[in-house]
């Protein structure tokens, strides 16, 4: 009988001894990065509103609409667009009068309608302008003002590149104090950013007879990002 079985099985094993050792694959770094710019704003959003009562609902909806009217006319002398003051709620609400009112009440009763609008102030200058002209014509409320940056694009896409920068450069660090070298990216995700002031712009107190005045202050976008790096020796 001849036998095979021995001489193939040397013949194996010399062949897989022969194979290389498969290579280890490379190491992930998942690293975070964040990226800020800062601009003075310059677009303003006033959050105003019209609140009229009355005994009849009728008187309370006229004299709402007779005021808003007035508002709105007195912004665009002012110079702010028709479709850049914007409703932005509407309630009527109504308390009936007791039989017995208490003593020094400040209830009051019947109807009253509360109408919130917008105005977008294109020129930031006029800000303070515009909310006096709100308030002589008949605006009973002034709910805040808001700061922004009109395009955002622009400053966002520098702090994309910031983030990612950062992250870059923290990658690198850990990498080298690791004895490795970054060699590539496995994945990259964009995260949100808030769009946000910095400190805020309040209304100075002054007298009723002189305007409105704002302290100047800024607009931070923000832009974070999540990338998974690949490193080496």
């Amino acid at each position: 009988m001849t036998r095979i079985a021995p001489v193939a099985l040397s013949f194996l094993l010399v062949i897989c001894g022969a194979l290389p050792a498969r290579a280890a694959g490379p190491t992930e770094l998942s690293i975070s990065g964040t990226g800020s710019v800062t601009l003075p704003p310059d677009l303003a959003t006033v959050d105003a509103t019209v609140e009229t009562n009355a005994p009849n609902i009728t008187e309370a909806i006229s004299d709402n609409n007779a005021r808003y009217d007035r508002v709105v006319a007195a912004l665009t002398r002012a110079g702010i667009a028709r479709n850049d003051v914007t409703l932005s709620s509407y309630n009527v609400n109504y308390v009936p009068k007791p039989k017995i009112t208490p003593p020094n009440s400040e209830e009051r009763y019947g109807y009253t309608v509360t109408r919130g609008f917008n105005v977008k102030v294109r020129r930031i200058a006029m800000a303070g302008q515009v909310i006096d002209a709100c308030t002589a014509a008949g605006a009973t409320g002034i709910n805040g003002v808001g700061f922004a940056i009109a395009n955002p694009a622009p400053a966002r896409d520098r702090a994309i590149a910031m983030a990612v920068d950062d992250a870059r450069d923290t990658a690198t660090k850990l990498a080298t104090a690791a004895g490795l070298r970054i060699v590539g990216i496995k994945s990259l995700d964009l995260g949100g950013g808030p769009i946000v002031p910095q400190g805020i712009m309040m209304a100075k107190a002054l007298p009723a007879a002189m305007p409105t005045q704002f302290d100047q202050s800024n607009v931070t976008v923000t832009v974070n990002v999540n990338v998974v790096f690949l490193a080496a020796p």
